[in-house]
C-alpha cells in the first residue's frame, strides 16, 4: 500500500468522523434544549382546574381529628387536589388525611396522608393520591373532598385554607395528572440514547457502508422507527383503538370464539389487557411514565373475559393479520398488555419494511420515490401502530412496483408472476374498496407475454381499458353501497330543499347525488371553501406536519424539507432501466384520479349539509396511490445522472429524527 492510497483512507476516516461528529452534535443539541425547555417544566407539571379559585380570606380552623368536607363536581380522572393553605407561614407538625369520596355513594375514591410540613403559605400546593382515581363516567360527576388533621400537638397547632367568605367554601382545584420525575426522566434517557444511536446508523448505512439500497432503506427505517414508537406509544395513531379491538378479535376467531358481528362490540380478552392511562389517545407525559413503569410487567392470567361495547372496525380481516400474530405471540410467550400493544405494532411494521424492501429491490424505476414517500413522518407514523392502514399502503407500494418490473420484463411472464400479481390485488381489493380501481393497473401488462393469451394479436389502447374497466366497477361498487348499507341508498336518493336542511333546528342531513345536481353552486362554494380553509392542512397532514389524532403539529420547516425530497425524488435516475409509454404514464395518473374522485365521494356522502368544509378526507388516504403518482410524472426532460438515494434517504431520515423530538416537545407540554 503506497502513501497515496493511506493518506486517502485517512482522509475518508477524517471527513466521516467529522460528518458523523456533526451529525450527533446536532441531534444531542435538539436533545439538550428539550431536556432544559420541556423535560424540567414537564416533570413538576399538572393540568388541573379550579373548583374554587376565590379567597377572601381564610375560613374557620380546622380542629384535630375533626373532619371537613366540601361538597364539589369534578370530570375525567382525578390525580389529585391543589389546596390553597393559610397558615400565617409557621410550620405546622402534624399530617392530614386528604380523600375524595364519590358524592353519591359516600365511598373513599382516593386518597393519601399529607405531611403538613410540606405546606407552602398562601399558594396552590399539589397534593397527588397514593393511587389516582380513574372515571370512566361521562360529564361531571358529584364529589366530596374530605380533610381530617392530625396534630402531633393539637394545643399549638392549627390549621386553615382560604376560601370564598361569602359562601364558606375553600378555595381549592383538582389535578388531571402528575408525573413522576425520576419515571419521565428515565423515559428521556432511553429516548436520548435511541436518538443519537439511531443518528449513528443512518449516517453509517448511507456514506459509510456500501449496502444496496434496499437495504439501505431497510435499516434506515428500523433505525428512525425505534424513536417514532418511543414518542408515539400505543393508541396514538388515528384509530389504532378500534384497529387493535378488532385485531384481537381476529385472534378470537382463530380460536374458535366466535362473536356475534351484530352486537358491534364484543370481544373476548384478557382481564390485564385493558388500561385507561395507556388507552388515552393524546398523549401525555403520563403516558411516558406510565409505560416506563409498568412496560416490564407479565400478565397474570391467560383466561380470556367478555368485553362488551368495545370499538370494532368490520372489515376484511386480512388488514389485521400481522396486528394480530403480534398479539397470539404475545399471549403464548405470556406477555403483558403493553409488550402486547408494542409487539403487535412490531408486526406491522416488519411487514410494511419487508414489502418496502422488495419494492424499491425489485423495481426498474423510480427507486427514489418509494424510498421518499417510505420515510414520511406520517407514513412512519401509520406504519409504527395497529392501523389497517399498513397492510393497504404496504400493498399498494408493492403492487406499483411489481406492476414495473413486470412492465420491463421482455420474456414471457411465468405462471408463477401471474399469481404473485394475482394474491397482491387478491389482497388490497378488499381492504379498502376505494384502492381497488389500482388492480386496474394489470390490464397494462402485455398479453403477447401472457400464456394462453399471447396468440391473441390485436391490443387495446390503455385508455379505453381503464374507461372500459371504470364504467364496470363504479355501478358494481355502487351496487354493493345500496345492497350492504340501507342508510347509503337513503343518502343518494333522499332530498330536500336546501333552505330547509339548512335550518339548525332541523336533523343532521347528509350531502346526496340528487342535492348536489338541485344544488350544484352552493355545492361548489363548499368546495372552494374547503380548498382555501384546508387546503395548506391537507399538505401538511400528508407530509408529516400533523401528527396522533390531529392534535400535534410540527414545524413546517420539517414540511418544506419532505415536499422538495419527494420533489426531488422524481428527478433521480440514474439506475432506472424503464422508461414508461407515454400511455402508460397517462394511465397511472388516471388511476390516481380516479382513487381521489372516489376518495371525494366518499367524504362527501360523510358530509352534513350544514358544514362549510368537507368532512373526513385526510392526506394519508392518497399515500397507497402516491407512487403511481410520481412515478407518472417522471420523464426524461429533467432528469439528474446522479445517484440521490443515499443522500435523500439521510436527509429524509435525518428530517425524522427532528420530526419525532418536535412531536415530543409537544407532548410534554401538555
Amino acid at each position: 500500500m503506497n502513501t497515496k492510497s493511506v493518506f486517502n483512507i485517512l482522509k475518508k476516516i477524517f471527513v466521516h468522523a467529522f460528518c458523523l461528529g456533526c451529525v450527533l452534535a446536532a441531534v444531542f443539541g435538539a436533545l439538550f434544549f428539550i431536556q432544559y425547555k420541556f423535560v424540567q417544566p414537564a416533570t413538576a407539571k399538572s393540568q388541573k382546574y379550579y373548583i374554587n379559585d376565590i379567597y377572601d380570606q381564610p375560613i374557620t380552623q380546622l380542629e384535630d381529628g375533626v373532619t371537613f368536607e366540601q361538597q364539589f363536581e369534578a370530570h375525567g380522572d382525578i390525580y389529585g387536589v391543589q389546596i390553597r393553605w393559610h397558615n400565617l407561614a409557621q410550620v405546622q407538625d402534624g399530617t392530614a388525611l386528604i380523600e375524595v369520596a364519590d358524592g353519591e355513594t359516600g365511598e373513599i375514591v382516593a386518597g393519601t396522608t399529607y405531611d403538613l410540613h410540606r405546606i407552602v403559605n398562601d399558594v396552590y400546593n399539589e397534593i397527588a393520591f397514593d393511587a389516582p382515581y380513574l372515571n370512566s363516567e361521562e360529564g361531571y360527576q358529584p364529589y366530596v373532598l374530605r380533610i381530617t388533621p392530625a396534630f402531633d400537638n393539637p394545643e399549638e397547632s392549627y390549621l386553615k385554607i382560604w376560601g370564598d367568605y361569602s359562601t364558606g367554601t375553600i378555595a381549592f382545584g383538582v389535578l388531571k395528572y402528575i408525573v413522576n420525575t425520576e419515571s419521565l426522566y428515565g423515559w428521556f434517557g432511553m429516548l436520548r440514547t435511541v436518538s443519537l444511536v439511531a443518528a449513528a446508523a443512518v449516517y453509517a448505512v448511507c456514506f459509510i457502508f456500501k449496502f444496496k439500497k434496499e437495504a439501505v432503506f431497510a435499516v434506515t427505517l428500523l433505525a428512525v422507527s425505534c424513536l417514532f414508537t418511543m414518542v408515539l406509544p400505543p393508541y396514538s395513531s388515528p384509530d389504532e383503538e378500534g384497529h387493535f379491538n378488532s385485531a384481537y378479535r381476529l385472534t378470537n376467531r382463530w380460536e374458535g370464539l366466535i362473536d356475534d358481528e351484530s352486537s358491534g362490540g364484543t370481544i373476548y380478552k384478557r382481564e390485564g389487557d385493558s388500561n385507561k392511562i395507556v388507552e388515552e389517545k393524546y398523549t401525555s407525559p403520563l403516558t411516558y411514565e406510565y409505560i416506563y413503569q409498568h412496560f416490564g410487567d407479565k400478565a397474570e392470567t391467560d383466561q380470556l373475559e367478555v368485553f362488551e361495547g368495545m370499538w370494532l372496525v368490520n372489515d376484511f380481516n386480512g388488514v389485521y393479520f400481522m396486528g394480530a400474530v403480534g398479539i397470539k405471540l404475545a399471549r403464548m410467550l405470556g406477555l403483558g398488555y403493553l409488550q402486547m400493544l408494542y409487539l403487535g405494532r412490531l408486526m406491522n411494521l416488519l411487514f410494511f419494511a419487508v414489502c418496502l424492501y422488495f419494492s424499491i429491490k425489485i423495481t426498474p424505476l423510480g427507486k427514489e420515490v418509494f424510498m421518499a414517500l417510505g420515510m414520511l413522518p406520517i407514513t412512519l407514523h401509520i406504519a409504527n401502530s395497529f392501523s389497517r392502514d399498513v397492510f393497504v399502503i404496504s400493498l399498494g407500494f408493492l403492487f406499483t412496483a411489481y406492476l414495473l418490473y413486470l412492465l420491463k420484463q421482455e420474456q414471457t411472464y411465468r405462471w408463477w408472476q401471474l399469481l404473485i400479481m394475482a394474491v397482491i390485488c387478491a389482497l388490497l381489493a378488499p381492504s379498502k374498496f376505494i384502492y381497488a380501481v389500482m388492480c386496474i393497473g394489470v390490464l397494462l401488462l402485455d398479453t403477447r407475454k401472457v400464456p394462453l393469451l399471447n396468440r391473441i394479436k390485436w391490443r387495446i389502447h390503455p385508455l379505453v381499458i381503464c374507461a372500459l374497466a371504470a364504467v364496470v366497477i363504479c355501478p358494481l361498487m355502487l351496487k354493493y353501497l345500496l345492497d350492504a348499507n340501507p342508510e347509503f341508498r337513503w343518502k343518494i336518493f333522499a332530498a330536500a330543499p336546501l333552505k330547509n336542511l339548512l335550518n339548525p333546528a332541523t336533523a343532521d342531513f347528509e350531502w346526496s347525488l340528487q342535492l348536489i345536481v338541485q344544488n350544484p353552486v352552493y355545492f361548489m362554494k363548499m368546495l372552494m371553501n374547503t380548498v382555501y380553509t384546508n387546503g395548506a392542512y391537507y399538505i401538511s397532514s400528508l407530509f408529516g406536519g400533523v401528527l396522533s389524532y390531529n392534535s400535534i403539529f410540527t414545524s413546517n420547516a420539517f414540511v418544506i424539507i419532505t415536499i422538495v425530497c419527494v420533489a426531488v425524488s422524481v428527478f433521480g435516475g440514474k439506475d432506472d432501466t424503464l422508461q414508461l409509454a407515454a400511455a402508460h404514464r397517462i394511465t397511472f395518473g388516471g388511476i390516481f384520479l380516479l382513487v381521489f374522485a372516489e376518495l371525494m365521494l366518499m367524504c362527501i356522502f360523510w358530509t352534513f349539509v350544514r358544514m362549510d368544509t368537507l368532512y373526513g378526507f385526510q392526506g394519508k388516504y392518497l399515500l397507497p396511490v402516491l407512487p403511481m403518482l410520481f412515478i407518472a410524472l417522471k420523464g426524461k426532460a429533467i432528469t439528474v445522472n446522479r445517484d440521490l438515494f443515499r443522500p435523500l434517504c439521510f436527509i429524509m431520515a435525518f428530517t425524522d429524527i427532528f420530526v419525532a423530538l418536535n412531536a415530543c416537545t409537544v407532548i410534554l407540554q401538555r
